[in-house]
């Protein structure tokens, strides 16, 4: 194993990178040739890599960097409560004060019903843990066949083998061998993708409402124990539920006795233009998952709150076998938890729940202003600060591009040149928009001009390459 040191040239640091390292969601026999882009310092909105080089942070990291780079106020408790209680465990009956009034602050801030906290280090993490959760429920219920989890075609859930299933992104499974028994996939909110006889949104909804009805009734309600969704997905390209498409599912899943898992991983702590997204398009859940921008990503932790409903009978259970064994080492981390508190401190003394809000219209009134009537230019969609901007080789007739991996290649690279960094979009062209949740407009028509300059030059190589046959 080489080590660098503080003299280590940039070049030699990028030479270790391509030896020693594996780097997720890339192409591993390409690293030995691609760049590598090592990120030293960032400050707000912006982040700087070891050769200098600085770049417009128009992705927020992971969907994650919320209260932007470089707050030194968390870097103070941070090390503040590493000089006090760097570490211990929440196992068993041990705690400590910064989690215990991080769980009640997250209980109050949360939708109406949420009443106890478990705690993990990854949305991945915590969205195993719901699945354990929603099988332990069922048990303790003496239902053993309810266990099957419903989630979405185009959906982000996580990485690991549980939570990678409930991803509905088929690049993620090709090669694992997942999903696992029990995790089903119904369709996606994607109402830009909608199938052609549709043509209002009160009719996706009835479509999407009734083809997760059919499956659930060929499978067997008795066999489905719940249905996870984003508020609004943000990976497999920042969908958009139709009107009423949460009254409704949640209609079909009281029927059916399944519970309603909300994955506020990206959607949480103001990214949509509230504290959570799930509110304002009136879902209402059983089991939520935070993360992310729980502690904008200064700390590695996440969350899973559960409701009354699923507590209660968590907590009832006397049987011999009443251990709740489950956990992780950092669940509960105190440094973590002393973070998440100064984070959320900043949150509401800024608002920027609310600044997500009114610049997150002014960003969508730009975006839609530039791209008006732009020859690739299909679709723009979002709320707050998440949004999208899709590609398509015809937006009259909606039609994608058929080779959408190498002009979504095309707009990174252009996207990179122009110094701005965004997120990409599955299975489709895009450049998803999620700032760090101060962006003023000031940055906003900085971000617009850069993607502007970036989509008018794929617009030109892909004239040149026929891509949009």
């Amino acid at each position: 194993m080489s080590s660098a040191t503080s003299s280590t040239s940039a070049s030699e640091v990028e030479q270790l990178d391509r030896a020693d390292l594996v780097h997720g969601f890339s192409n591993l026999h390409a690293q030995a040739t691609n760049d590598v882009v090592v990120i030293s310092r960032a400050d707000g909105l912006r982040v700087t890599d070891h050769r200098g080089r600085e770049f417009l942070d128009a992705g927020g990291g992971l969907w994650c960097m919320n209260v932007g780079y470089g707050r030194q106020a968390i870097a103070d408790v941070a090390a503040a409560q590493m000089a006090k209680l760097p570490y211990f465990h929440s196992f068993g009956l041990f705690s400590n004060e910064p989690l215990i009034r991080l769980a009640d602050r997250l209980l109050k801030l949360a939708p109406p019903g949420m009443t106890r906290a478990v705690f993990c280090s990854s949305g991945s993490e915590a969205n195993d843990t719901q699945i354990k959760i929603v099988r332990r429920y069922n048990n303790l219920l003496g239902r053993p066949e309810k266990k099957k989890i419903i989630a979405r075609r185009s959906s982000y859930h996580g990485s690991t083998v549980g939570a990678g299933s409930l991803s509905g992104l088929p690049m993620m499974h090709a090669t694992f061998d997942l999903p696992i028994p029990g995790i089903l996939h119904t369709l996606s909110t994607d109402y830009h993708r909608r199938p052609k006889p549709i043509e209002t949104p009160e009719q996706f909804t009835k479509y999407l409402v009734d083809n997760l009805t059919q499956l659930i009734e060929s499978e067997g309600p008795h066999t489905i124990a719940a249905f996870i969704a984003e508020p609004i997905t943000g990976t497999g390209g920042v969908l958009v539920p139709p009107p009423g498409y949460f009254v409704e599912v949640k209609r079909v899943l009281d029927h059916y006795d399944i519970l309603l898992i909300a994955d506020e991983v990206i959607t949480g702590f103001g990214r949509t233009g509230s504290w959570f997204a799930s509110p304002p398009l009136q879902l209402k859940p059983d089991l939520m998952t935070i993360a992310k921008g729980l502690t904008s990503g200064y700390f590695p932790m996440s969350g899973c709150l559960l409701s009354a409903k699923v507590a209660d009978v968590l907590y009832a259970d006397t049987s011999a076998h009443a251990m709740f064994a489950h956990g992780f080492t950092w669940s509960g981390h105190p440094v973590g938890a002393a973070i998440a508190n100064a984070n959320i401190d900043i949150m509401e003394r800024e608002d920027l729940p609310g600044n997500a809000a009114r610049v997150g219209v002014y960003l969508m009134e730009r975006l839609r202003e530039r791209f008006q009537g732009h020859p690739l230019v299909g679709e723009i969609r979002g709320k707050g600060l998440l949004l999208g901007v899709e590609l398509d080789a015809d937006p009259a007739t909606r039609r994608p591009f058929a080779q959408y991996g190498k002009v979504g290649s095309l707009l990174s690279k252009a996207c990179f040149e122009e110094r701005l960094l965004v997120r990409g979009g599955h299975d489709r062209t895009m450049a998803a928009l999620a700032p760090p949740l101060i962006a003023t407009r000031a940055d906003v028509d900085e971000i617009v001009a850069r993607l502007g300059r970036a989509i008018d030059c794929v617009t030109g190589e892909v004239k040149a390459t026929g891509l949009a046959a």
